[in-house]
């Protein structure tokens, strides 16, 4: 089987876009990219084979930009990023390729995105459950969760968020009054923090730098 184009137009409202229009009836919308790639003009006779190759090299081309389009707006992890783009019902040999090439140029990196999101929980003032609880929510594996939370804890001791937090959201408080102390322990076991820091901190164990 082949295929001859009868012609090919420039489509005004996609930008290096162009429409294909076979001999058969039928049309195929293509990058410029393709054209170039394979000499594309009219009365072109295009063996199946070619005409395979042709729509792999021009979905290849859609996925990679539809795929910086999204990490263009927002971080992904590698996983969330397939499956959205298989949801659009690309072809997952060609989705996988388009992630390896990500990961080569740096655009797709999940272990700086497991260590970023950590932060962003952490300066929310999220402990380290909730933030665990975070990455696991994005389904990282469990070594770059470990990862994640050990650069978390290098930067942000536990104890120290817990003290800064306390000194500004609770400037007044007293350790002697229990119903106080109560309602202080509550505020940060809700927000992931272990009892262990908080005592240490309610204590005055802490000294702060």
């Amino acid at each position: 089987m082949s295929f001859i184009i009868n012609k090919i137009e420039k489509l005004q409202f996609k930008k290096n876009t162009f429409k294909l229009y076979f001999e058969n009836g039928n049309s195929l919308m293509v990058f410029a990219d393709t054209i170039v790639k394979f000499a594309l003009k009219p009365n072109i006779i295009i063996s199946e084979k070619g005409y395979d190759e042709l729509i792999s090299y021009d979905m290849s081309k859609r996925v990679m930009l539809d795929a910086l389009n999204l990490i263009s707006k927002k971080a992904y992890s590698e996983k969330f990023l397939r499956e959205k783009l298989i949801r659009k019902d690309y072809n997952a040999d060609i989705v996988d390729k388009t992630l390896v090439r990500l990961k080569e140029l740096n655009y797709l990196n999940d272990n700086n995105y497991a260590k970023n999101y950590a932060l962003y929980l952490c300066k929310k003032g999220k402990g380290p459950f909730l933030i665990k609880a975070g990455l696991e929510k994005q389904e990282f594996d469990k070594d770059l969760i470990k990862e994640a939370l050990s650069y978390i804890k290098e930067e942000n001791e536990p104890f120290e968020v817990i003290s800064r937090i306390l000194k500004n959201k609770f400037k007044n408080f007293n350790n002697k009054d229990r119903n106080e102390t109560k309602k202080v322990i509550s505020f940060f076991l809700r927000r992931g923090f272990a009892f262990e820091d908080i005592s240490k901190v309610i204590k005055g164990i802490v000294i702060e730098k």
